[in-house]
């Protein structure tokens, strides 16, 4: 019998054994892929130049050997020395659940790795987050790894090529910049667009936020960097401790972006987060031979996690290997990677691609992510680069999310004390990932998804987003200082009903808005609570029958937001439904006096009860919304329909119209 056959067996009496403790319900092991291996990859391997080239793979596990919760509890008990103070109080302040480590930060099953490596597997990386391991085989073997009973799929180890920064514009000088503010140099035109220089002008400058950088090599000697602050590097490609690369050319495309980023020589440049803290990794090599592979970026994610960062920046797509239709943000190994790095508290600033004008135009992974934040590039009037890349992605979301200026961008000239200009989607995310670390600064308990949400907001195009522009241009100021009244229904009032509404914002700015309200009843009284709330008090007339429209008004730091509320008073004891005829839905009003609904039925002109689950989307107080359904949520047919409404003290039956 060979030897790896005598592992399966004794793996499968293993997982016999453990049968009884699945009962549980703990979501600790996932069911195989059918089959492991895709036709794809199959087909791929036919092409090698010979039979005794290896491969480099991902193997996905089931599970982690955790078949019990007072297993589960053991592994998560060992967790913690393995992360940094900073990682534990981000994960406490940021991360979506409320328990700071979980199954994704338990390691990879060691005796699964060394069951592979029997087989003739070379392990490479190891990846927490995926339950996977990167390594290479010899094609001839990979059928025996897909035998193992604890192995859910083998795929490719994606790649790309790194690409020379697209090819450098003359610089245009807008002429609206306010030159007072000398220390910036010519750095000033990228900053200035997307209003950074406020927010440096208010102390922040990202002091007490980790950045995580993944690039190429790092050259540390050029007087931009002599005040900057690194506080751990890791080189995956030479896998040792120091970012600097053999080579200058190799530490190219690294230095200029990490210049932008936190750069700080006054009168030259001043990057947006030149007061951060950053992690270096060098995940990627300057060559244009030479493929980048993305089980390096997971490894330097993982890394960045456990050592406490904040924001991870990075300007690598990975799409040898994956097509469009695995732009889905479920489907590449990197995009469920930044995806669950975001999970962990970490906001990802993913560079949209330099492939807008070329035959495959779409953002790269990990920029498909559904939670990670993809940046395009526009010049310095606005206007967007042709080499931009765009979506939609596969499944139809916006992307990239936001730009910033990645053309002419000011930067340092390694291996020199001077500057120069470069162009590329890597150059606009490192503007876009400085304003979120002075955000984080202001704001330390400021969620990836709140960030992601301030930063769609108040771009430049957030009321009209498409697939190459996104949401436009950041406003670094108004993302650090967003408001958003918290929705409210439109009001429903009979004469002599009382009205007592609390108005409340939601934000990311820590002082305390000021709020006013316009348009109001003379009657009403507003009250400002001084914590973001406020008390709208009303005693309805017979004077003010009619339609409003009130304007409730939040401003704070030269910010403002503005909430519109209809209000409509009638006389008393009215029930009113509308717009009639109406098209999709039809909204029910029920006066306060006519008391709360009993009974709310919907009838076709025949007879026949066709819906009556108003209690779905009724609180006792908000109008019932109608969406022209049946009780199995089908959409009804154009006609005449009657509308049955009881209430605590009122009966009424109204005639609809639907188109």
């Amino acid at each position: 019998m060979k030897k790896h056959n005598m592992i399966k067996i004794l793996f499968a009496i293993l997982l016999f054994a453990a049968g009884g403790l699945f009962a549980e319900n703990i979501p600790l092991v996932t069911e195989a892929k059918s089959p492991k291996i895709s036709t794809r990859f199959y087909d791929s391997l036919q092409k090698l130049s010979g039979a005794a080239d290896s491969v480099k793979i991902w193997v996905l596990f089931t599970d982690k050997g955790i078949f019990s919760r007072s297993a589960y509890r053991a592994a998560l008990n060992k967790i913690n020395p393995a992360f940094s103070d900073k990682s534990y109080r981000r994960r406490v302040l940021r991360k979506s659940s409320d328990q700071p480590f979980d199954f994704y930060d338990i390691p990879v099953n060691r005796q699964y790795i060394s069951i592979l490596e029997s087989l003739g597997f070379s392990a490479v990386r190891q990846s927490r987050w995926l339950n996977a391991v990167s390594g290479y085989i010899l094609p001839e073997n990979l059928d025996d790894l897909a035998e193992l009973s604890f192995v859910a799929e083998i795929r490719p180890v994606a790649s790309a090529t790194r690409k020379p920064f697209p090819e450098v514009y003359k610089p245009q000088i807008p002429q609206d910049v306010d030159f007072e503010i000398e220390d910036y140099g010519l750095s000033i035109y990228q900053y200035a667009q997307v209003n950074i220089l406020p927010l440096h002008a208010i102390g922040l400058s990202g002091n007490g936020v980790t950045i995580a950088l993944f690039d190429t090599g790092f050259d540390l000697d050029h007087p931009a960097f002599d005040s900057i602050t690194v506080i751990g590097e890791r080189d995956y490609v030479d896998d040792d401790f120091s970012v600097t690369a053999p080579l200058s050319e190799e530490m190219d495309h690294g230095t200029k972006v990490l210049s932008i980023l936190g750069g700080f020589a006054p009168g030259d440049l001043i990057g947006p987060a030149y007061g951060a803290d950053y992690l270096l990794a060098r995940t990627e090599i300057e060559s244009t031979e030479i493929q980048l592979e993305e089980d390096n970026w997971v490894a330097a994610a993982e890394w960045a996690d456990s050592a406490g960062a904040d924001i991870i920046s990075s300007s690598l797509g990975y799409i040898k290997w994956y097509d469009y239709s695995d732009l889905d943000g479920n489907t590449a190994l990197i995009t469920i990677a930044a995806d669950l790095a975001v999970s962990r508290g970490i906001a990802v600033f993913i560079s949209a691609g330099n492939e807008g004008n070329k035959t495959w135009h779409y953002v790269t992974p990990p920029a498909d992510g559904d939670s990670v934040i993809a940046v395009g590039a526009v010049d310095n009037a606005g206007n967007i680069a042709a080499f931009s890349s765009y979506g939609p992605t596969y499944d139809g979301r916006i992307k990239p999310e936001i730009m910033a200026m990645g053309i002419s961008v000011y930067c340092v000239l390694p291996g020199t004390d001077d500057f120069t200009y470069v162009n590329g989607t890597s150059a606009s995310t490192p503007i876009a990932a400085g304003a979120g670390a002075l955000m984080l600064e202001g704001n330390p308990s400021l969620t990836p998804v709140q960030m992601r949400e301030a930063l769609i907001e108040t771009a430049d195009n957030s009321d009209n987003p498409n697939n190459h522009y996104g949401y436009g241009i950041i406003n670094a100021y108004g993302a650090a200082f967003y408001l958003r009244f918290d929705p409210i229904s439109s009001i429903l009032l009979a004469a002599g009903d009382s009205l007592d509404q609390l108005i409340t914002v939601s934000g990311l700015v820590d002082s305390i808005p000021t709020l006013t309200a316009e348009n109001i009843p003379p009657t009403a009284v507003f009250t400002d609570n001084g914590d973001r709330t406020a008390d709208f008090r009303y005693r309805a007339v017979e004077e003010d029958i009619g339609a409003w429209v009130l304007r409730f008004i939040a401003a704070s730091g030269g910010i403002a937001d503005t909430m519109d509320v209809r209000m409509t008073i009638m006389s008393q004891n009215r029930i009113i439904a509308g717009p009639n005829p109406f098209t999709d839905s039809v909204t029910i009003f029920i006066s306060q006096s006519a008391g709360q609904a009993a009974e709310i039925s919907i009838f076709a002109v025949n007879g026949e009860k066709i819906w009556d689950r108003f209690a779905d989307n009724y609180d006792g107080t908000s109008p019932i919304v109608w969406q022209g359904v049946n009780n199995k949520g089908e959409k009804v047919a154009s006609g005449v329909y009657l509308v049955y409404i009881r209430t605590e003290s009122a009966e009424e039956t109204l005639k609809l119209f639907k188109k």
